[in-house]
């Protein structure tokens, strides 16, 4: 079991090297230049898989014991990993925690992680596209969504960042539940070729009526401008979801869980 460092010297300074790394992961820049995210809160924290490797926890003074249980569990899982053992706990001042969180009342716990691998694959099973989706909290209810569905994987395509502390904090955990990979232009065509694709959009057949009968691959567009032409050309099928009352479009979240829970 790793012995977590000592948290009793309390960090005050926004100055600390630990503080401004974990502050700077705010900015897409640095997460992307390090590779690493930030995870805030115990929920987000619980249901983070052993695969996901932590670099550091801070925790304020009230939140230690919770910082200490959180890394003394993973080692006791998988104590066979090194990386695990690298693992350490800081105790900082409520002003610092409040200076790194992302959120206004912050709950005094967050760890400093490294981003999974994901290399393109074709799809196991039912997956999704997003395509330009770029409100963070869409994307995050789409996560949830989809891991509630049985997903298996979702692609990015212009996506907002699905690492910045908006989304991570939206998808309520399931970030981790469904295998997420960025991708290019070139291979969101192929996955269209490949596989039982479709676009979700107003001018298709009505997927209430005609509810995929195999594995799909959904694809659903940017809030604004929808999917872009050379996907919907190479897609195999175009679905679209009847309104009422005059009612021209859904929000892309809603729009794409409809479509999900009809593909189950």
């Amino acid at each position: 079991m790793i012995k977590v460092g000592n948290m009793t010297q309390i960090i005050t300074s926004t100055q600390n090297q630990y503080v401004k790394q974990a502050r700077s992961l705010a900015q897409k820049k640095f997460r992307q230049q390090t590779g690493l995210f930030l995870v805030e809160g115990a929920n987000l924290l619980k249901d983070m898989p052993l695969g996901v490797e932590v670099e550091y926890v801070l925790a304020t003074q009230k939140r230690l014991e919770e910082a200490d249980a959180f890394l003394s569990a993973r080692t006791d899982v998988a104590n066979s990993d090194v990386f695990l053992s690298r693992a350490h706990a800081y105790a900082v001042s409520d002003e610092v925690m409040q200076y790194v969180a992302d959120t206004v009342s912050p709950y005094g716990i967050c760890a400093v992680c490294k981003m999974p691998k994901s290399d393109f694959a074709m799809p196991k099973g039912n997956a999704l596209l997003l395509d330009g989706v770029s409100d963070p909290g869409n994307l995050g209810t789409i996560f949830r969504t989809a891991a509630a569905c049985g997903f298996c994987d979702i692609y990015l395509l212009d996506t907002a960042d699905i690492y910045s502390p908006k989304v991570v904090r939206a998808t309520l955990g399931t970030l981790f539940k469904v295998r997420a990979c960025q991708i290019d232009e070139e291979q969101a065509i192929s996955l269209c070729k490949s596989t039982s694709s479709a676009v979700l959009d107003m001018s298709g057949e009505n997927i209430l009526v005609n509810k995929p009968q195999a594995t799909i691959l959904f694809i659903s567009g940017n809030e604004a401008h929808g999917v872009r032409d050379c996907l919907k050309k190479n897609a195999k099928h175009i679905y679209s979801l009847p309104m009422q009352n005059d009612v021209e479009s859904l929000n892309v979240a809603v729009a794409t869980a409809v479509a999900m829970y009809q593909s189950i």
